[in-house]
């Protein structure tokens, strides 16, 4: 319970997602994201990715308080008050010099290095006020609520990838490819907590001196092993080396199709690509999980004794300077500790990933995408992240140097985002909400920039879709 509310009442506490460009022709390497069999299907015969990042939040429950823009300066993030479940769901992705090369008209190989980063947290319904800073006044806000239940996970990973794709049949009306991208994967960081039905009663001794007992509940907590090799007296490059040294391996894989339907009314030249009326894809992404050494200082605790209060709990936990001392002052707290198993799995974002391309002519498309997920980041007995996108609708005028966008989407946790982008030559830069630009606005939303090139020769073709 204590580290619940420890995150709960700190009012400062701080995938690929790149909707613009879903089924666009010029995307090159980075279509492998979205489904293997797509960079055959791609306007350039080289594509160099040197860059991109995204981060996706959906939240209820953080804001940003006294955002005005453009000035953001006195900005602080906040937590959003009343009583109600509390969610935070977010993730990162970041890619480095992904490179896509056709062979020839038929076969296709990219390949490229990304870091990788899900986090989850989801809570029972209780009260958060704006001026709770003590456990005390966080139990006394809450003193009517049965119970303090949440769990949260995360999973971070450095990972390389390795994509093939090829025509696999073609005739006048159109053409099917497949693709598929092996995945090997770093596994940096990994994380998890249990906190189940915390319960607790109110004594008042006198007036003004009010005591809150625990009375049940249960808890568990785990990080991966190679935190425990961070030391004080190394850099911070070094730490990180060290911790990804530390790490164990994993593998995994995705596989998609993609097929895509001519245009019969217009007549090109021998050596250009058909323009197609539609694109249908669809894949199934991250089939994987990162399995991670438990450290030995974490634990499962349950049975709190019988006269720990608040007053206890707050003064056992003021003097922790190290994860051993967090578990050991636990243990003092309940009457059953529990070791963890020595390793524990996360799951990636295994999903099915439906998309439909509709070519309207004169530069213009809509995009359409159905992303379903095949876990919930809110199982209680396995260990899961997903992507947070379920349905986005992109109309898009878009050339090889420029590109305008306003994708709509429908995320998994009920919320409608209406976002914008442009492509502005090698770069494309999008945010995926406009909510984030109002006063005081919840941290749902975030953004993505891209930058890419197209060495050696600009692209595989010269077309009439790039007469602008």
């Amino acid at each position: 319970m204590a580290l619940l509310c420890g995150v709960l009442t700190n009012k400062h506490a701080i995938a690929q997602n790149f909707h613009a460009i879903q089924g666009s022709s010029y995307t090159g390497a980075a279509s492998i994201f979205n489904n293997p069999a797509s960079p055959i299907n791609s306007l350039h015969k080289w594509d160099l990715n040197l860059f991109s990042v995204q981060l996706s939040n959906i939240t209820n429950t953080l804001y940003f308080k006294d955002m005005k823009l453009p000035s953001i300066s006195n900005a602080s993030i906040q937590l959003k008050e009343g009583r109600f479940s509390r969610y935070n769901h977010q993730s990162i992705d970041l890619n480095l010099f992904n490179v896509m090369y056709q062979i020839d008209a038929k076969q296709s190989i990219s390949g490229g290095l990304r870091i990788r980063s899900y986090a989850h947290f989801k809570t029972n319904s209780f009260e958060v006020n704006d001026s709770t800073d003590r456990m005390d006044e966080f139990l006394f806000n809450n003193r009517t609520t049965p119970f303090i239940q949440g769990n949260g996970i995360h999973a971070g990973w450095l990972e390389g990838n390795l994509n093939y794709s090829r025509v696999i049949k073609e005739n006048n009306l159109g053409r099917l490819s497949g693709g598929i991208t092996l995945q090997i994967a770093k596994n940096v960081s990994g994380a998890y907590t249990r906190i189940n039905r915390f319960s607790y009663i109110e004594t008042k001794l006198t007036p003004t001196d009010t005591v809150y007992t625990f009375t049940g509940g249960a808890g568990s907590y785990a990080y991966s092993s190679n935190y425990d090799a961070i030391s004080p007296y190394i850099n911070l490059q070094g730490n990180i080396n060290q911790m990804i040294k530390s790490g164990t391996s994993s593998f995994g894989f995705s596989v998609g199709m993609e097929y895509i339907l001519y245009d019969q009314s217009v007549t090109v030249g021998e050596n250009e690509p058909k323009p197609y009326h539609w694109k249908i894809g669809m894949s199934i992404m991250d089939i994987g999980a990162s399995n991670f050494k438990t450290s030995e200082y974490t634990g499962q605790f349950s049975n709190p004794t019988n006269s720990i209060t608040d007053g206890d709990l707050s003064q056992k936990l003021s003097n922790i300077n190290s994860a051993q001392d967090l578990r050991d002052s636990l243990a003092t707290l309940f009457g059953t500790v529990t070791p963890l198993s020595p390793t524990f799995s996360v799951n990636h974002p295994t999903r099915m990933v439906i998309n439909v391309d509709r070519h309207l002519g004169k530069h213009l498309f809509i995009n359409g995408q159905l992303s379903l997920n095949f876990r919930s980041s809110s199982s209680s007995n396995k260990f899961n992240t997903r992507e947070l996108s379920l349905l986005t609708i992109t109309p898009r005028w878009e050339t090889l140097a420029w590109g305008i966008y306003f994708p709509v989407q429908y995320n998994t946790q009920g919320q409608f985002w209406m976002g914008a982008a442009v492509k502005l030559g090698p770069l494309v830069a999008g945010i995926h909400s406009l909510g984030i630009l109002k006063k005081d606005p919840l941290l749902n939303g975030g953004g993505y920039l891209m930058v890419s090139i197209h060495p050696f020769n600009k692209k595989m073709y010269t077309t009439r879709l790039d007469c602008f």
